[in-house]
């Protein structure tokens, strides 16, 4: 029987959005409960750094003071093009008190929604022909 490329192809597509939605996922809850379980607090927006050399998207570097009143820097690795934000701004994050490095920016939820975009794409040109695509290769692999 001759190897059922296209389907393998069409399931390959289907897992990779599978992978992405996955991704996505996982990010949205990290952040959900950094937003239930963290401490809220305010900071100020002190730099815009780029988060790739010579490319445009900027990403803020915020100071804030956790609980204890220690001072912290988070960089954050999520740049916009136009930024989001601008240097003397001052924004509400959410911080893990064991680990204040861990920080989300209120509503910031850009990656999980490019991994859920990519994810969408992914799963709109393969989604259709998933069930031919499981059962020609199961016949293939079992025959």
């Amino acid at each position: 029987m001759k190897f059922p490329g296209f389907e393998f192809f069409i399931f390959l597509f289907f897992t990779v959005g599978a992978i992405f939605a996955g991704i996505s996922y996982s990010m949205y809850r990290s952040n959900t409960e950094l937003v239930e379980n963290g401490v809220k607090a305010k900071g100020t927006v002190i730099a815009m750094h780029r988060v790739k050399r010579r490319q445009y998207p900027v990403a803020p570097s915020v100071r804030f003071f956790t609980q204890d009143g220690r001072e912290h820097v988070f960089h954050s690795s999520e740049g916009r093009n136009p930024p989001e934000y601008q240097v003397g701004e001052e924004i509400t994050i959410y911080y893990d008190p064991k680990n204040p490095d861990n920080v989300h920016l209120e509503g910031n939820y850009l990656l999980v929604y490019v991994f859920a975009g990519m994810a969408a794409v992914f799963w709109l040109f393969s989604i259709w022909y998933v069930p031919s695509a499981v059962k020609a290769i199961w016949q293939w692999f079992f025959n």
